[in-house]
């Protein structure tokens, strides 16, 4: 059974141990001081407007998702950051991670969120899919992005 926990600065070691593990798998390379650098301040970046989680299957971290407001006078959201380690695919902890960034987002009094992803993400489009985004034009300077999404969460129904 896993549980999502928020984000607290003694998490660190493992959250950047873990999403090593997940841009391995990927044949990604982690650049901490370039594109991952959000990685490196949490506090700064999600928590001080939005929210970081880390999904824990017992003691170990094992995944992690992100919300953070991107539009404050639009009332708009961004998903960030939402992996799973691979041995751990299919056990719809994506969707878990998923459900509760959104329902973040709506308690929070966002109207909309977004979302950008590559055409390779078959979990993550999976998912955009399932939760009815639609596609939208860029939105932001993410060069590693090809796709770009957006919900209207009068839409969504928490829970």
């Amino acid at each position: 059974m896993a549980i999502i926990k928020e984000y607290d600065p003694s998490m660190q070691q493992a959250l950047e141990a873990c999403y090593r593990l997940c841009l391995d798998a990927l044949g990604w390379d982690y650049e901490p001081e370039g594109r991952h650098s959000d990685i490196l301040s949490i506090e700064d970046t999600y928590m001080r407007n939005g929210c970081f989680w880390c999904l824990y299957e017992g003691d170990l971290l094992i995944g992690m998702g992100a919300a953070r407001c991107i539009d404050d006078a639009n009332k708009t959201a961004e998903l960030k950051r939402l992996y799973i380690l691979p041995e751990h695919h299919g056990k719809g902890y994506g969707d878990m991670l998923f459900r509760n960034a959104l329902d973040y987002v709506k308690a929070q009094g966002y109207k909309a969120v977004r979302l950008d992803t590559q055409h390779d993400r078959a979990a993550s489009l999976h998912l955009i899919k399932k939760y009815r985004f639609r596609q939208i034009e860029s939105y932001n300077d993410n060069t590693y992005a090809a796709l770009y999404f957006e919900l209207d969460l009068s839409r969504y129904k928490a829970g």
